[in-house]
């Protein structure tokens, strides 16, 4: 029998449909995931998913508040190793969603609201890394070196490097960071 949509709160709903919608932006990408299977795959009509989410890409940036809520919250457990290893750990914690991180790129052009997550998600990538740069630079360098750093890992998840250039590139970012 079918639950009574009563039986469940709204934040208990959208929380189920941002998990079958995690699911299949990740299996089948942003284009193969119509809002018709998002919903089918969350027990609703396409009509009431859009009670809970106005247009698929407000739907993709709450899957992607959602990693990058984990992964802020999974960082901590490297928080403490040198700079190099985080690096690595961010790239090997990005890369099994690489497709949602192309499609962010994708769409930002054509998506305010995308757009917009991707410009915090860049801050809060590089306040991460800023905080613990331990040299002295002014405000505006730390912040273009962070930049440069979030670049440079976004680029290893998209091209899909392997675990030797990974662990290349993010040991070289980090002692570009120790000698400036």
């Amino acid at each position: 029998m079918p639950r009574n949509r009563n039986d469940q709160t709204k934040e208990a709903k959208r929380d189920e449909i941002v998990t079958a919608a995690s699911s299949l932006f990740v299996s089948e990408g942003y284009d193969g995931a119509s809002m018709g299977k998002i919903a089918a795959a969350a027990g609703l009509t396409p009509n009431t998913l859009y009670w809970y989410f106005g247009d698929k890409d407000e739907l993709f940036v709450a899957v992607a508040d959602r990693y990058l809520d984990l992964l802020l919250e999974q960082h901590t457990t490297v928080a403490e190793q040198p700079l190099a290893e985080q690096f690595v750990w961010l790239v090997d914690s990005l890369r099994p969603v690489r497709h949602l991180v192309a499609t962010v790129h994708a769409r930002v052009a054509r998506s305010p609201r995308i757009a917009e997550w991707h410009s915090s998600f860049h801050r809060q990538m590089e306040a991460l890394f800023e905080d613990q740069l331990t040299i002295e630079l002014s405000a505006a360098r730390r912040n273009a070196e962070a930049a440069v750093v979030t670049f440079a890992i976004e680029g290893a998840v998209t091209h899909d490097l392997d675990a030797d250039a990974t662990a290349d590139l993010c040991h070289s970012l980090a002692q570009r960071l120790a000698g400036l």
